[in-house]
């Protein structure tokens, strides 16, 4: 079954491809399919981080994920972190931390 599944959604045009709603269940069944795993593997993410790979992908918590945000996600993973990475993501909690104080005195003022 998994087998027609997979054939079926190779020769979806990507319009369509843009519909697919993925759930967990999906993307379990997916990742247990030695070709997807490959695909993973050669897109530089190695098989330990593929077991928790749907709850990374899942950026806006969601419960699921579409094909958009599944080609983002994975294209950042691919590879080592660079030093760049690191800083963008600390100058990225910097700004949200900034953000949250920002709102908690907002509230606070209006009390």
């Amino acid at each position: 079954q998994r087998k027609s599944q997979y054939c079926k959604i190779t020769r979806m045009t990507y319009a369509e491809l843009r519909c697919i709603t993925i759930t967990p269940d999906m993307f379990e069944t997916l990742r247990i399919m030695p070709e997807f795993r490959e695909i993973l593997r050669e897109l530089d993410i190695p098989d330990e981080e593929q077991v928790d790979l749907f709850d990374t992908l899942d950026v806006d918590g969601g419960g699921t994920i579409d094909l958009e945000e599944l080609i983002q996600v994975i294209w950042k993973l691919r590879g080592e972190a660079r030093r760049s990475d690191i800083v963008s993501v600390g100058l990225m909690l910097r700004n949200m931390q900034n953000s949250i104080r920002e709102l908690e005195m907002s509230l606070s003022a209006r009390r």
